[in-house]
């Protein structure tokens, strides 16, 4: 494994592609969560307001951060 990284850090021109290989699957990977995190806080902010409208019982001014 050593000769390895010793073999590309002697020779960039075989870590630049991957370097951008792995810099490319990590921002997909984050593009995902963050997608999924959108995704889940729409979900919640929607759930909110349906449990509000039809008055099953959540109190908003006992929730941290809502004002109304």
């Amino acid at each position: 494994m050593t000769g390895v990284i010793e073999y590309l850090l002697a020779n960039p021109i075989f870590l630049v592609p991957i370097l951008l290989l792995a810099a490319t699957m990590i921002f997909a990977i984050l593009k995902r969560l963050l997608k999924v995190a959108a995704v889940l806080a729409i979900a919640g902010v929607l759930y909110v307001v349906l449990v509000d409208y039809f008055g099953v019982g959540v109190d908003l001014s006992s929730l941290p951060g809502v004002s109304l």
